[in-house]
């Protein structure tokens, strides 16, 4: 019965290893075309679900563009956004609203510092809610 839990454990600890999500820049598929995520705005590319969110953070600012799964810019100006700014031990919301220029906006009292953990949620028209997450480097 030992043996037989060791080898379950190691089939499981080799599972893990390997097993790793999709991250901003690796290559992988949508509809079965490889592609990556290249930052256009000096940001950097995370997926939300149906979506590819750039986010540009500044002290006090963040600026999110946000594409479709064909790396084309989405419509913004209905969507609904806002970021959970985890920095300097403190969480600040940020509500972000369309801006002219085509991306969702938003300020607030925080530091844009390496370790400084950004959470939007983003809801698009017709779309469900969609979560990504980024630690600053």
């Amino acid at each position: 019965m030992k043996q037989h839990r060791s080898i379950l454990a190691a089939i499981f600890a080799s599972v893990a290893i390997h097993a790793s999500p999709a991250v901003a820049g690796d290559d992988h598929h949508h509809d079965g075309a490889p592609h990556e995520h290249v930052s256009a705005h000096g940001g950097t590319v995370v997926e939300s679900g149906h979506h590819h969110l750039e986010i540009v953070a500044k002290d006090g600012e963040i600026a999110v563009y946000v594409a479709g799964e064909d790396g084309k810019p989405e419509d913004v100006s209905g969507a609904k956004a806002n970021a959970a700014v985890l920095s300097g031990g403190k969480k600040v919301d940020v509500a972000l609203a369309p801006d002219a220029g085509g991306f969702l906006k938003g300020t607030g009292d925080f530091t844009a510092t390496a370790g400084t953990t950004i959470v939007i949620t983003l809801t698009m028209p017709e779309h469900a809610p969609e979560q990504a997450r980024l630690k600053l480097e």
